[in-house]
């Protein structure tokens, strides 16, 4: 992989192939070990170490501010973070899987018990799924992010703060061009 490197990033970024296209191609770039390497070898940043031990220090801070959150800001957050606890099917997760540009999965052993670590995490993208058994969802999060370097993609408009978040904050690329939301939250971060 680090030999095709130049010529399969130059694929990538010149004829921007569709995510399925990409993966019968190179089958290989979409295991876990392969992705964070292509990622290493895109921004030389570590990714699993940098990510997560950002999250660690943000972690607390996060929730605290999510918790305060009222308004306009409060009354959307909240939706968003009960949908995290909702009981779909698994054939409507599929259905609604080609729906959404980017996507991470979450299956449950029993939906019963919701506080049983999750059987299966997955990541869609394109419709298809091109990880699975991701172990957990802050492993597919940062998964997804890499696989989104690694494959030239844009962050879908519903979710760009999200992933300018994960960019700017958690792994520390490009971090004097943040949006002034993002910012705002870098702030409320340090404060």
């Amino acid at each position: 992989m680090e030999k095709s490197f130049a010529m399969r990033r130059t694929e990538v970024v010149k004829d921007c192939p569709a995510i399925q296209d990409l993966l019968e191609r190179w089958p290989s770039l979409f295991c876990e070990n392969q992705i964070k390497e292509q990622f290493k070898r895109i921004t030389t940043i570590h990714l699993e170490r940098t990510f997560l031990s950002r999250l660690d220090g943000y972690t607390t801070k996060l929730l605290e501010i999510f918790r305060r959150k009222g308004g306009t800001a409060g009354t959307k957050i909240k939706p968003m973070l009960d949908s995290l606890n909702e009981n779909v099917s698994q054939e409507a997760l599929k259905e609604d899987c080609s729906n959404h540009m980017m996507k991470i999965i979450v299956i449950h052993p029993n939906v019963a018990q919701e506080n049983q670590d999750p059987v299966n995490v997955s990541v869609i993208i394109e419709g298809t799924e091109i990880l699975e058994d991701c172990g957990s969802v802050t492993n597919a999060c940062l998964l997804l992010m890499s696989v989104i370097y690694g494959v030239n993609l844009s962050y879908p408009l519903k979710l760009k703060y999200t992933f300018e978040v994960f960019q700017k904050l958690f792994l520390e690329l490009d971090i004097l061009k943040m949006s002034p939301k993002v910012q705002s939250l870098h702030k409320k971060l340090l404060a």
